[in-house]
């Protein structure tokens, strides 16, 4: 008999995970920013291809059990079992083919430090494969809260206990190391402990069947989606023998990459679980993923300007002013942002709809593009012109994603256009803000007033912050229905919450 899984409600769920994603991207750059000034940057090129093999082989080693729970809408106890042993099995095989293989991966980059960070890196493996039933069913009844204090526990104890601790005492790369195995053992056990599944010895095969089936397929996805979001990088370090250049380059990714992270966790969580419950409705899983593209639109693309505008003031912020080098890239690459976020979107749709043949093949003409182009502009050493390379290739996969969610849903042209416009709108309050700050020579006064560089960018980007709400607050309150995206119950909800009676019915009308 299958278990009931209640649909929750999007609001709920969307706002404990909203907490969660973003504090564990806090606690992240918390971690990262303070590593960055406590190891070598050769040390982030050697762990940025570690995780990359490590990421990769992962997929494999769970083959899509986890998506394969959340999206079939009849788990039953055997489901469960048959994942937690098969699971668990693959874990222990990949890890030993890991522990083996590490010496040829490290001969192949020329970098012998490689073997043992493989090695070691590859218990999560084990780690993983024991907590991939709780983790999903987690998921799967968007049960976001107890994941929340998982999660954060997790990184407070692993990443900014264990892993500083060790980096401060000199541990180098193995900093990096342990608190990853850390967080990952911590995450294991605080799984189980909110979510207890069943265990056993013996697999179902009727069970296993459908779970890899499905599975199989969104491996396949997953593979290709990671494969080309880490191309630049395996290519990059492949091609040079400056470990140095390779950390550049993936701190500059990683940066780039961190928005995109927030929206992806979301994607992959509720949007994808909520969408795996409505996917036989269409006109209802039409109107998520209209609803997702107007929040999304409205809170990422002003951030990607900001990002643009103020690339040089985020990369020494979080990464310290060794990282002056990078912003070049950083700069280009912060284009993506806005595009890899609607993307991220059209993912969880195919994903929730069993749509992944025709998202593996936009995947794979995405990492063909970045593949061939990193490859050829790195025979000169060229990280800049890579970094276009991803940028361009990004705005073709965009198009391909849009182009199918209008012909799959069948959405009109004029329907999502309304939904981006508020996000444009916004974006221009960002450029006014730049441009009204750069009349004042704020930055050279804080720059003279505090000498320590991260404390003055950080209170400059915030006075851009400032001076951009204030814009787009005049913008709203003269042009109230702009920002509706053609839906303007929203607005009015949101700001009939607002005490101030002439203001408040202003923003309603």
């Amino acid at each position: 008999m299958a278990d009931r899984i209640l649909e929750p409600k999007f609001s709920t769920s969307l706002k404990w995970q909203s907490v969660n994603v973003t504090t564990q991207v806090i606690l992240q750059l918390c971690f990262i920013a303070v590593l960055a000034r406590l190891i070598p940057t050769d040390a982030f090129g050697v762990m940025a291809i570690a995780l990359v093999v490590v990421g990769i082989i992962e997929m494999f080693a769970q083959v899509g059990i986890g998506p394969a729970l959340i999206q079939n809408p009849n788990v039953r106890t055997e489901h469960k079992r048959t994942a937690f042993v098969f699971s668990l099995l693959l874990g222990v095989i990949f890890f030993f083919g890991t522990y083996l293989s590490a010496p040829f991966i490290a001969s192949f980059y020329n970098q012998p430090m490689l073997t043992e960070v493989l090695r070691w890196i590859a218990l999560s493996f084990i780690i993983s494969g024991a907590s991939v039933v709780p983790r999903s069913m987690l998921i799967k009844e968007m049960r976001f809260k107890p994941l929340f204090f998982c999660s954060s526990t997790a990184m407070v104890v692993g990443n900014l206990i264990v892993g500083l601790t060790l980096a401060y005492q000199g541990a180098g790369i193995w900093a990096y190391v342990i608190a990853l195995l850390s967080q990952n053992t911590l995450l294991g056990i605080g799984y189980w402990i909110v979510a207890p599944s069943p265990v056993g010895l013996f697999m179902d095969k009727k069970a296993l069947r459908e779970m890899v089936g499905y599975g199989g397929r969104s491996t396949a996805f997953n593979f290709i989606n990671y494969a080309a979001s880490k191309v630049d990088t395996m290519v990059v370090g492949a091609t040079t023998s400056n470990w140095t250049l390779t950390g550049l380059y993936d701190r500059s990714s990683y940066l780039m990459g961190l928005p995109v992270t927030v929206l992806g966790k979301l994607g992959d969580s509720v949007l994808f679980s909520g969408m795996s419950m409505m996917q036989e409705n269409r006109v209802r899983l039409k109107s998520t993923v209209l609803s997702a593209i107007h929040g999304v639109v409205l809170f990422v693309l002003p951030l990607t300007t900001l990002l643009i505008f103020r690339a040089e003031d985020f990369t020494v912020i979080l990464l310290g002013t060794s990282y002056l080098e990078a912003v070049p890239i950083v700069t280009i690459l912060f284009s993506c942002v806005a595009l890899r976020s609607f993307i991220k979107i059209g993912d969880a749709t195919m994903r929730a709809t069993d749509q992944l043949t025709i998202g593996a093949v936009i995947k794979l003409g995405f990492l063909i593009s970045v593949g061939v182009g990193t490859w050829w502009y790195m025979s000169e050493s060229n990280v800049l012109r890579v970094a276009w390379v991803v940028a361009f290739s990004t705005l073709a996969q965009t198009g391909a994603v849009a182009l199918w969610l209008l012909f799959s849903l069948k959405i009109r042209v004029n329907t999502i256009s309304a939904k981006i416009l508020p996000g444009i709108c916004l974006s221009t309050t960002v450029v006014l803000g730049a441009f009204t700050i750069n009349i004042i020579p704020i930055e050279d006064y804080l720059s003279s007033a505090i000498k320590i560089q991260e404390i003055s960018r950080s209170i400059f980007v915030l006075t851009h912050i400032v001076t951009s709400l204030l814009f787009a607050f005049l913008l709203m309150y003269a042009y109230p229905r702009i920002f509706d995206g053609g839906s303007p119950a929203v607005r009015r909800k949101i700001f009939d919450k607002l005490p101030l009676g002439k203001i408040k019915s202003r923003l309603t009308v």
